[in-house]
């Protein structure tokens, strides 16, 4: 399946780490690819997912909300936990 690119409506950041150090980089586009693979593509070019960052955030009335995912409920993962 092809990779469908989007741009949030609302203003997006992502929140990335080191041992040291917090960055944030401000959200160009939201790529999607597998119908579930969800990268973000940073207005510098570089391309972030799940594994490489903190989380990510969207600018709702004025404040950064954390977004978060909840995943339905799949017979075939029932009693494992996702990470």
């Amino acid at each position: 399946m092809a990779t469908e690119f989007h741009q949030p409506i609302n203003p997006m950041r992502i929140i990335s780490s080191t041992d040291e150090t917090i960055f944030t980089h401000p959200v160009f586009a939201i790529a999607i690819s597998n119908d579930h693979d969800v990268e973000y593509l940073t207005i510098n070019g570089s391309f972030y997912n799940k594994g490489s960052m903190m989380f990510a955030e969207q600018l709702i009335d004025g404040k950064w909300t954390r977004l978060e995912y909840i995943e339905r409920f799949k017979p075939e993962t029932a009693g494992h936990k996702v990470i």
